[in-house]
């Protein structure tokens, strides 16, 4: 939490520079919930997934 004192100071306010970003993640997010009774399961692979993509694009 130490950190988010001089990301207002570089940044600006953060009602202002924060919400572009997490409605981009949210909206990242969103599709990959298939399922109402597991939704954190459904998210954490879609996660992973994104991950291993980009991982494997860097190597290759």
């Amino acid at each position: 939490l130490l950190h988010i004192a001089d990301y207002i100071k570089a940044a600006g306010p953060v009602w202002a520079s924060w919400a572009f970003p997490m409605e981009r993640f949210c909206g990242r997010l969103q599709p990959a919930i298939r399922s109402r009774r597991f939704p954190y399961a459904n998210m954490d692979r879609h996660v992973l997934a994104v991950a291993r993509l980009d991982h494997i694009k860097k190597v290759y």
